[in-house]
This record gives C-alpha cells, sequence and structure tokens, in this order.
C-alpha cells in the first residue's frame, strides 16, 4: 500500500460498545440484604419493568401487615370519636343516672329523719354523721353521672379528635414507608435489553454498591474508535467509516461518525500493530453502523475512516 493511498484513509482500533443510557449494572438501590431469587439469566431479554430480582422480605412484609392492623384500629378509633356516643350508651348512663337520684334522695330522707330523732333524744349525734356522709357520698355520684351523660350527649371535645386525627395520619405514614421499603426489594430492569451478566448468586448477602445484574440493549451499539491525535483535524462528524473484525473476516460494517470527543487523552485498546507509538495520545471517536450487525459487546476492532467523506460516496475535495 503506498504513502498516496494510506493518506486517504484513518485508520484506528475500536471496541464495540452500548450507547449511553442503554446498559446498566443493576443492584439494589438503597436496600442492604440477603439475595432471595434472581429470574433471569445471562442471555435472557428483559422490559423495562419486568421483575429480575427479589430480596428476602419476610421481615418486611410482616411489618406491613402489623402496619395495616395498626391503621384499621387507628380509624377505626378515630370513626368513634367523631359519631360521638351511640344511643344505647345514653340510655344505659341515664338509667344510671336515674338509680343514683333516687339513692340520693333516700340518703337526704334518713338524714332529716334521724335529725328529728335527735331532737328527741332518739338518735345519737354518730348516726347523724353517718348519713350525712352517705348522702355526700349519693350527691358526687350524681354529680359524676351528670358530668358523663353531659360529654355523651355532647361529643368529644376538638382537641380530642385532633389527637386520634393524628394518630391515623402517624400510622399511615409508617405504612407507606414500610411499603415503600417493601417494593423495593422487588428489583425490576429499568430499561429493555438482554442479561450479559451475572455477579452473584441466590442466598448471597449484598449491599446497595455491588452490582448483581448487568443488561444492555444490544440493539443500541456503536464503536468507540481511539484515533491518533495526529489524525484529529481530519475527521469530521458523518464522516463514512468502515469496520471490520477478525471474528467475521472479509467481512466489513459500514457506519458513520456521531460524535468526536474535543480533548484527548491516553490510549486505552491496545493497536495490533506493533508499530504504533503506544505514548500517542488519541481522541475517542463514536460511529454508528448503519445496520444491524454480529458484532458483540467489548469486541475489538478495526476502523478505517474516508475523511471529508459522506454516506452520499466520494470523498470532499
Amino acid at each position: 500500500m503506498n504513502a498516496s493511498l494510506r493518506a486517504a484513509w484513518v485508520t484506528a482500533e475500536g471496541k464495540v460498545e452500548t450507547m449511553p443510557g442503554f446498559d446498566v449494572d443493576l443492584g439494589t438501590g438503597e436496600l442492604s440484604g440477603r439475595i432471595a431469587k434472581i429470574l433471569v439469566k445471562p442471555g435472557d431479554q428483559v422490559e423495562k419493568g419486568q421483575i429480575v430480582i427479589v430480596l428476602d422480605n419476610a421481615d418486611l412484609q410482616a411489618q406491613v401487615q402489623r402496619g395495616e392492623q395498626e391503621l384499621v384500629v387507628a380509624e377505626r378509633r378515630l370513626t368513634e370519636i367523631k359519631s360521638g356516643a351511640r344511643t344505647e350508651e345514653i340510655l344505659a348512663l341515664g338509667a344510671s343516672l336515674d338509680g343514683a337520684n333516687a339513692r340520693m334522695e333516700e340518703a337526704q330522707h334518713q338524714l332529716d329523719r334521724n335529725r328529728e330523732l335527735h331532737t328527741k333524744n332518739m338518735a345519737s349525734q354518730a348516726m347523724i354523721d353517718e348519713r350525712e356522709a352517705a348522702l355526700k357520698s349519693a350527691q358526687a355520684a350524681v354529680k359524676e353521672l351528670n358530668q358523663r351523660k353531659k360529654l355523651l350527649e355532647e361529643g368529644a371535645k376538638p382537641e380530642t379528635v385532633q389527637r386520634y386525627r393524628a394518630e391515623v395520619g402517624l400510622a399511615k405514614a409508617a405504612l407507606d414507608y414500610d411499603r415503600k421499603r417493601l417494593e423495593k426489594t422487588i428489583i425490576r430492569s429499568p430499561i429493555t435489553g438482554t442479561v450479559i451478566e451475572r455477579y452473584m448468586d441466590e442466598g448471597e448477602g449484598v449491599t446497595p454498591e455491588i452490582p448483581i445484574l448487568a443488561i444492555a440493549d444490544l440493539t443500541k451499539i456503536w464503536i468507540n474508535a481511539e484515533v491518533d491525535e495526529t489524525d484529529g483535524g481530519r475527521i469530521h462528524v458523518d464522516d463514512i467509516a468502515n469496520v471490520s473484525s477478525n471474528a467475521y473476516p472479509g467481512t466489513t460494517f459500514s457506519g458513520t461518525i456521531r460524535e468526536i470527543a474535543d480533548y484527548a487523552g491516553t490510549r486505552k485498546i491496545r493497536p495490533s500493530n506493533p508499530a504504533i507509538n503506544l505514548g500517542l495520545k488519541v481522541v475517542q471517536v463514536k460511529i454508528g453502523l448503519q445496520e444491524r450487525s454480529p458484532l458483540r459487546l467489548g469486541m475489538t476492532v478495526d476502523v478505517r475512516i474516508t475523511p471529508g467523506g459522506s454516506q452520499g460516496g466520494a470523498a470532499k475535495e
């Protein structure tokens, strides 16, 4: 190959990658715990929102059940206090009050009789004192029953209703919190794609920073090529690029430049040509393929870019 022919192309090494946002290392998000189930394996297709991992959540399920019961009790109490006493309760208290009034009248009658007898020296002062104490006790009972009857008839005070309403609010908040934590033990795929890696097994403990599965949308791939910084000024977005791989000899995959980095960095892909200066910095270039290809994530490929070329064909002068 002569020098003029070599100058017509820019060659580079590249790697097959997923486009940003179309691959994920999936973990627990926020929770630590034990993996109960992994419902997929490498190679499986998954849909966005599909359940793929379940953490051990028996304790949280029991906690949610307790919270639901506590909320029911709190709501029942609030309903009762707001609706006031039932007619049967008021009638029963009224009957008790009638009995207390009757006992008070009898105590008053006994005291009056003993005072009359005392004037005739037929009753002692001790007997009068005893009758007076009995009357005071009967009067106190009537007073208490009257107050209770008034409270039942008027209903609960506003501050009492507010206190029971606050208890319902606290029960709801606690239940919502526990339900959200329980939901987080059911881990769903955030994207549609293919499971490409399984890092952990069922029964293992896991923390938020540890990934469990890797999922990628294999229809959203491009080539991340490393162009020598000396060739960086020759290439442009939309230039034609041809991609080849030793895995598919004799086959070329067509594409175009989608993005060109605005900085030069260190080389990450070891070139197959031993004559290339490994210390030379490179520019990251993203190349989108025109059609689906059998290229797999992580594959190293060879890239040949036509500077100034377009999808229409010949290179620009």
